[in-house]
């Protein structure tokens, strides 16, 4: 057996133990990093909630907590609740506190993630309570009536906040299928079946985490075949050569259009286009709640009915997306 002389340095033997050692303490006692890294690998969540809760961890909680601090140090009895409300505390104290109540629900998964690990004796630092809870009252997105809508559709029509075709379209789009933004902005045109008359969205797009079916009325055709006048040699349906971090018009830009480019602020958002196909739905079209709200891709039923009604009821669905549409161009919508 060979024996290494202090002149030739360090036996490598050593070095291994040392790097295998140095292996066991990192996986035994991870740094709240690792410990953020290791949840975000594993979780499921559709594509732009991970991106809101990396946005969240990497801006706001790492900053504040420290990356590499070693998560055991989180728990309760060192410490740990005290430094979790203290963050929540400042961002409330910004007058956020809808962003402070949503920090903690992030913290709080990540948490549990190194609880069930073994990483973290709990309780869970950043559990909520009571008197957790924030003083924000949450408002829902504005929506206009749907004798107010007239209005909006001619603004988009006659394009009187010079938007792009790209924008404008995209908005229109949203009001004929009220899709959720962030579903349907990275859209491609091989998703497309019209043969079926049908557009699935895939299920890593859907909050769901399901495929998703919508009926493509004739006005939707109309709306896509324009489209694909400007970008029907592109991959995606709402490409958009301003982009800089995606290959699509950003989740933003419909909101930003309406609010500043319409003058709609306060008044209507994207995502407030879907309260007014539930609301109108019922009260103009007399459609059933429960169709409208599975083509919003909204859990029906209690979770016995969830677990073991599959059907799609796309028949009816499809009833209710043709009303819609002539809904819509009864109301002025020019596709």
């Amino acid at each position: 057996m060979r024996v290494w002389s202090k002149e030739e340095g360090r036996d490598p033997r050593d070095l291994q133990k040392e790097e295998k050692q140095l292996f066991v303490d990192k996986a035994n006692n991870p740094t709240f990093l690792d410990v953020v890294a290791g949840w975000l690998a594993r979780v499921v969540l559709a594509p732009s909630t991970k991106r809101d809760y990396e946005n969240k961890l990497f801006n706001q909680v790492i900053p504040a907590l420290g990356g590499n601090t070693p998560i055991a140090k989180f728990s309760w009895n060192k410490g740990g609740r005290d430094r979790v409300l203290k963050l929540k505390d400042a961002i409330e104290e910004r007058g956020a506190g809808n962003q402070a109540d949503k920090v903690l629900m992030v913290m709080r998964q990540v948490f549990e993630y190194a609880i069930d690990r073994s990483w973290l004796e709990g309780p869970n630092p950043a559990m909520s309570s009571r008197l957790t809870k924030s003083k924000h009252i949450p408002k829902n997105n504005p929506c206009l009536k749907w004798d107010e809508l007239p209005q909006l559709l001619d603004d988009l029509n006659n394009n009187i906040g010079n938007g792009s075709p790209v924008v404008t379209s995209a908005i229109k789009f949203d009001i004929l299928t009220f899709v959720r933004v962030g579903c349907f902005v990275p859209m491609r045109w091989d998703e497309l079946d019209y043969n079926n008359d049908l557009w699935t969205i895939p299920a890593e797009r859907m909050k769901s985490r399901k495929e998703h079916l919508v009926p493509l009325t004739e006005p939707i055709r109309r709306l896509l075949d324009y489209i694909r006048q400007f970008n029907g040699e592109e991959d995606y349906v709402f490409w958009s050569p301003r982009g800089r971090t995606k290959p699509h018009i950003d989740e933003s830009a419909l909101n930003q259009h309406l609010k500043e480019r319409l003058g709609y602020r306060g008044r209507q958002t994207a995502q407030g286009l879907r309260q007014l196909v539930l609301t109108a739905g019922q009260d103009v079209l007399d459609f059933p709640a429960d169709i409208i709200q599975r083509q919003m891709a909204h859990a029906v039923g209690d979770k016995v009915r969830q677990a073991y009604d599959k059907s799609q009821a796309l028949k009816e669905r499809r009833a209710f997306m043709d009303a819609w549409s002539d809904a819509l161009l009864s109301q002025g919508l020019k596709v």
